[in-house]
């Protein structure tokens, strides 16, 4: 019987990074919430908010004014996305692993790319604009 891998245990070693180094780049790779929200009420045009759930979670409840590109999807859609603009990605949750796939694809290929800490959830829970808001329930 051939043994599975799973994507976590097939995954490349990480480079050891000191206390300093991860900080850094949590710090630069991340945005709290409440930082968003005031860039989008100061500057909307220079950000756009990506959430990359699914389409059924994405019509119950999203950030107001977010595009919806389905995580899986979003390679053969990035082109369609401004290559000036700084993308902030989000999922369902702080635990959720679509934004940190799609803010790694976007980052990839060129984009200036942050995950919003939290995702939906902390969004919510801080009460902030929505559209269509909804008890915070994951798939």
């Amino acid at each position: 019987m051939r043994a599975v891998r799973s994507a976590l245990l097939s995954s490349p070693e990480p480079r050891e990074l000191t206390a300093e180094e991860y900080l850094q780049a949590k710090l630069n790779y991340e945005a709290a919430c409440h930082v968003v929200a005031a860039e989008l009420r100061r500057s909307p045009c220079r950000i756009v908010l990506l959430d990359v759930r699914d389409a059924p979670g994405y019509e119950k409840s999203h950030i107001r004014g977010a595009r919806n590109i389905p995580e899986k999807g979003l390679p053969s859609k990035m082109a369609a996305l401004p290559r000036m603009k700084t993308i902030i990605t989000y999922g369902w949750d702080g635990d959720c692993a679509l934004a940190p796939k799609a803010a790694f694809a976007l980052a990839r290929s060129g984009y200036k790319a942050k995950i919003l800490a939290g995702g939906l959830a902390e969004w919510l829970r801080r009460d902030l604009p929505v559209d269509k808001k909804v008890e915070m329930r994951r798939h």
